[in-house]
């Protein structure tokens, strides 16, 4: 594939995602995408055949982002809540980086069995070496006294739960707050992050 191809390739792909994420995969149409695209319909096909493949590739590429993200925190030589710390970190500026991907994923994939079957099928295999090497040291921890029994999912869940709920109140947020400059919004979303990291490792204490 020569640098045009590559190039149209990643053009179709970006709006795609913007498709997605603006009008859901069921109302997206793939000619609304190359038209975003500035392609013929003929072109889009012969990049993507169907739209389920164009979803899944944006999604394979999305988890693939994450897990090598991931793979820079655990290759790091630090003590548990450090890798804690840089978990919570690395999932935040992801969501801040794509900022429609949570509602989407509730929307689309939570609410779909067909979607969320394929996408735990996609997602688990790459997280599931840095979910058990967490666990690994979670349990290290708890063994020591050095924070209080918890299971793992619980733990994730939290993570979770409080990183992604702040962007799916962020829509509501710029309409009630004023963040006139970017920097004031940027402001914000680094207190909010620091604010999560703290609010986990205080609840993890014994």
């Amino acid at each position: 594939m020569d640098n045009n191809e590559v190039n149209t390739e990643q053009i179709i792909l970006e709006a795609a995602e913007a498709e997605f994420l603006e009008k859901g995969y069921g109302n997206a149409k793939t000619v609304a995408i190359a038209q975003r695209a500035g392609v013929s319909h003929s072109m889009l096909h012969y990049y993507f055949r169907t739209k389920e493949q164009l979803f899944q590739k944006i999604f394979k590429e999305k988890v693939q982002a994450l897990t090598q993200m991931f793979s820079v925190v655990f290759e790091q030589n630090t003590d548990f809540k450090e890798i804690l710390r840089r978990i919570m970190q690395t999932q935040f500026q992801f969501l801040a980086h794509n900022p429609q991907l949570p509602m989407f994923i509730i929307r689309e994939i939570l609410s779909n069995k067909e979607n969320r079957e394929w996408a735990i099928t996609t997602f688990f295999p790459h997280l599931f070496p840095f979910l058990s090497a967490l666990e690994k040291m979670l349990n290290t921890e708890i063994a020591k006294g050095s924070v209080r029994p918890i299971a793992i999912q619980n733990l994730l869940m939290n993570i979770l739960s409080i990183n992604i709920s702040t962007f799916i109140a962020l829509p509501v947020l710029k309409e009630n707050f004023l963040f006139e400059k970017a920097e004031m919004m940027e402001n914000f979303l680094n207190e909010r992050c620091e604010s999560n990291v703290q609010f986990i490792l205080n609840a993890l204490r014994p």
